[in-house]
């Protein structure tokens, strides 16, 4: 397979690669300080550089590091130890075992984003062992990247925040939860070769174990999530990553602080929820998709049917509305017009809210192919919504799918990069779930890292790489496991379950922890134990609200329920049977308006066509009077004669219901007459708003002209600001760079002076036209030359020594081109000057002029 085999040396070099921009010399500095240089380990330095300066940062970092410093070019092939940097205008990617270098076009989009660009390729590249490490920045370059390396199972770590010189890039990569750890820069190298190990990285366990576990029950306490059943080292890690985001170095502290504050809970909250996802993430798995299932369904259902797709995990919706869109388009390109619902559902309500309101940023739009977001989204202002005809068709929920149960009879289940999270038990819990609310031949799609477990043999699998499968199980009941947790409500799949099945099961009251397959066991046996007490004394009833919502029914109560062609409103309206509603719209007008006593009347359904029902419907509230929340409603079948079951006397007949119509008409005359009075002011607002709108719409005509040249000046400046950022970047970065090498300068000039020093010997340096240059300090201080003497003549300023005039001597050996000494005394001592001329090119400038050096054992030893 050519590159995409790994080779032997390659293959198991670590390489890690650093993003840095604005701020970010001193944090390499500091990593090369610590990092180790003979492990094998490869380095990839991606910097902001400006597309015409020549960077000094091999020079800059070669005073830290003994490694090789070398610049990317197209080919090479990464060795280890050795450091690699990129070179100005251009983007480095590793393709395979070499890397690929392609140069800028000058019309591309500004800012470039390198950091981004090489953290993807490396996260798609099998071939090479890899993590990334973000540094001090500004902007959100390497956060995609870091999203990227972390959904392929690369680490990634962070520069604390705190300490980078600017946050941007740190802070970015962290909001959007791509950070492994979060740590000083000194502290990484170490982190990384840990990684590398295979060292898990924990605290001492008497001293952190206790503190994590009281934040994970703190989070089961608030949010009813049992994070038991996640992976206990993603937890932790999360937990240390927002407690070092919150700049706390103790988790007791943190403890403390989620306690006292409901919003860091929160976050923390969203944060283990671990909400990840795009549009048309991972472009092939959809295409697979639409071949192995979605056309499939469409082609072999009926028109008259519908469709329905489950998504759970759904995050802020971007998923479930990519396959809405693509379902779309099968049934536009297939000519059919069939009906399909998509229930997408997960445990985070901000998350249901988001994705709720099908609002997103033109940045998130960036995968969607620009004729499916025209015809799917509409444009405002600076974001896209969710087209309302496609937004009819998804039903947003809260569901825990791990404790929730399942929804039933559909025809296609995606759940992608979920169960990577949970532990081996809640998997097998997860897919029970899965298997019991597909159809026959349904399909289950799941992400590339997770599989189906112990119910391989239930499934027929279609495409292994995106693990998508078919149901070909004949199983008629749920797993075990879906028993287990279970919460204190009826759900949608009640009516689909035997009878003794359809109350939940109430959860166990707090008491002392105890053994998990204890509470397994514990809750099994409760739930027997309802059945049977079901079985034996739950009268056939329905419970209703007093707004007419549907909570749950009990016997024969559910033949005359139906919830397969609605999932979404569960009213009496919706779901009852229509020859109920009257009897019951009546029975709760009486118990609003307060009338005391039971509400008992009989009525005839007709179930199907030539079978009818005689039905005593018996309606009471459930609380107290005047505040009702809840109705029993009832329902007995009664003999052909009108009597009760039982009843051989006929005494038991019910009474007939002659004053309800008069109820239901006062009532109807009363909402007709507010109907009126409602329909005259808003007759008296119409006329008003429509004379205050022909004045607005002058007003708004010449507002949407200023509009237009406003939005055209805004572009203007938003690509201008976009310009002047990435320019800014690249000036701090040479700004460091020059700081940088002036302190070398400095450094070299006092070395310099050491060494003259040392020797006895002073030094001044002319110019073409005898202007002093520089002079050494000893001759600053013999000779008494103050540092505002540079520039100036020599025939102004600077030694005078009798024997001989240094003005004439410097022009004279300037004139001939040829060295020249002079000796004699000068305040009593020896003293002897020589006169060197040069002349010679340096840094492409030509430099002419005179070095005058003196010596003098005894008048510079004082």
């Amino acid at each position: 397979m050519g590159e995409s085999e790994p080779s032997g040396e390659t293959g198991g070099m670590p390489l890690v690669a650093i993003g840095a921009s604005a701020g970010g010399l001193d944090p390499l500095e500091t990593f090369f300080d610590f990092a180790p240089r003979n492990e094998g380990w490869c380095y990839v330095v991606i910097q902001h550089l400006s597309p015409d300066y020549r960077s000094m940062m091999d020079e800059l970092l070669a005073r830290r590091s003994s490694m090789p410093i070398l610049h990317v070019d197209d080919g090479m092939i990464p060795e280890p130890n050795t450091i690699y940097l990129n070179r100005p205008n251009v983007q480095v990617e590793l393709v395979g075992r070499k890397f690929k270098v392609t140069r800028f076009e000058p019309d591309a989009a500004l800012p470039h984003l390198p950091i981004d660009a090489f953290l993807k390729s490396l996260s798609q590249n099998s071939v090479v062992q890899s993590c990334a490490v973000i540094l001090s920045g500004s902007g959100s370059d390497g956060t995609r990247g870091a999203q990227a390396m972390r959904t392929a199972g690369r680490s990634v770590f962070v520069q604390s925040p705190q300490e980078a010189a600017f946050a941007s890039m740190p802070r970015s990569a962290l909001t959007v939860g791509a950070a492994d750890r979060v740590l000083s820069v000194a502290d990484i190298p170490t982190a990384v070769r840990e990684m590398l190990s295979g060292i898990k990285h924990e605290r001492a366990e008497d001293e952190s174990a206790p503190d994590v576990q009281a934040v994970v029950s703190l989070l089961q306490r608030h949010h009813q999530v049992d994070f038991s059943a996640y992976k206990s080292p993603n937890v932790h890690r999360r937990i240390e990553r927002r407690q070092h985001l919150r700049g706390i170095s103790r988790m007791a502290e943190y403890f403390e602080l989620l306690e006292q504050s409901p919003t860091a809970l929160e976050e923390l909250y969203h944060d283990l929820l671990i909400g990840v996802t795009e549009f048309y993430r991972d472009r092939d798995s959809f295409r697979k998709l639409r071949e192995h299932v979605l056309e499939p369904l469409v082609a072999r259902t009926r028109e008259d049917s519908s469709l329905r797709i489950w998504v759970p995990g759904c995050a802020s919706g971007e998923e479930a509305y990519t396959i809405a869109i693509e379902l779309s388009e099968v049934l536009r390109e297939a000519g059919i017009d069939r009906k399909f619902r998509i229930i997408a559902t997960d445990l985070h309500r901000g998350s249901i809210e988001r994705a709720s309101m099908g609002i997103y940023s033109a940045q998130s739009m960036e995968k969607i192919d620009p004729v499916l977001r025209d015809r799917y989204f509409n444009k405002v202002d600076d974001h896209y919504v969710i087209d309302p005809v496609l937004r009819q068709k998804l039903i947003f929920s809260i569901h825990d799918v791990l404790s929730d149960p399942p929804f039933l009879q559909i025809d296609l289940i995606t759940c992608r990069n979920l169960l990577i999270y949970l532990n081996e038990e809640a998997q097998i819990r997860v897919i029970s779930m899965f298997l019991f609310g597909l159809r026959q031949n349904g399909f289950l799609m799941l992400g590339p890292s997770e599989s189906l477990g112990r119910f391989v043999s239930d499934f027929e699998q279609l495409n292994g790489r995106w693990r998508i499968y078919r149901n070909t199980s004949k199983r008629s009941s749920h797993d075990r496991f879906l028993s287990v947790g279970a919460r204190p409500k009826f759900t949608r799949n009640d009516l689909d379950m035997p009878d003794s099945r359809r109350l939940a099961v109430p959860a166990m009251p707090p008491s002392i922890p105890r053994p998990h397959q204890a509470l397994h066991a514990d809750r099994e046996r409760l739930v027997r134990t309802y059945d049977s007490l079901l079985k034996r004394y739950a009268p056939s009833s329905i419970i209703i609200t007093a707004e007419g919502g549907v909570l749950a029914w009990f016997g024969i109560a559910a033949t005359y329920i139906d919830t397969l062609n609605n999932l979404a409103d569960w009213t009496v309206e919706e779901i009852v049977h229509p020859d109920l509603h009257f009897v019951i719209n009546v029975g709760i007008e009486r118990l609003r308006k307060g009338e005391e006593g039971e509400y008992l009347r009989q009525v005839q359904v007709n179930v199907v066509e030539g079978e009818t029902h005689n039905l005593a419907v018996k309606m009471e509230a459930l609380q107290s009077k005047g505040q009702f929340h809840c109705i029993l409603v009832g329902l007995t079948r009664v003999e052909a004669d009108g009597s009760l079951p039982g009843d051989e006397t006929g005494t038991g007949t019910l009474p007939l219901a002659v004053d309800d119509e008069t109820m239901l008409s006062r009532r109807i005359q009363e909402l007709e007459r507010d109907l009126r009075l409602t329909e005259e002011t808003l007759q008296h607002v119409t006329e008003r708003l429509e004379a205050s709108g022909e004045e607005l719409q002058a007003s708004n005509e010449e507002l949407q002209a200023s509009n237009e040249e406003l939005q055209a000046s805004n572009e203007e400046l938003q690509s201008s600001n976009e310009e002047l950022h990435a320019v800014n970047e690249e000036l701090v970065s040479v700004s460091a760079e020059h700081e940088r090498k002036i302190e070398m300068l400095s450094e070299l000039s006092r070395d310099m002076e050491l060494v003259l020093g040392f020797m006895k010997l002073g030094v001044i340096v002319l110019d073409e036209g005898l202007r002093i240059r520089r002079f050494s300090r000893l001759i600053g201080e013999v000779f008494h030359m103050e540092e505002h003497d540079v520039d100036r003549s020599l025939g102004v300023v600077g030694p005078r020594p009798g024997f001989v005039d240094l003005a004439e001597l410097a022009r004279e050996v300037l004139d001939s081109d040829r060295y020249v000494s002079r000796s004699g005394d000068y305040e009593g001592a020896r003293l002897e000057i020589r006169c060197f001329p040069f002349d010679r090119m340096l840094d492409g400038r030509q430099l002419r002029g005179v070095l005058l050096i003196f010596t003098g054992d005894e008048l510079f030893a004082a």
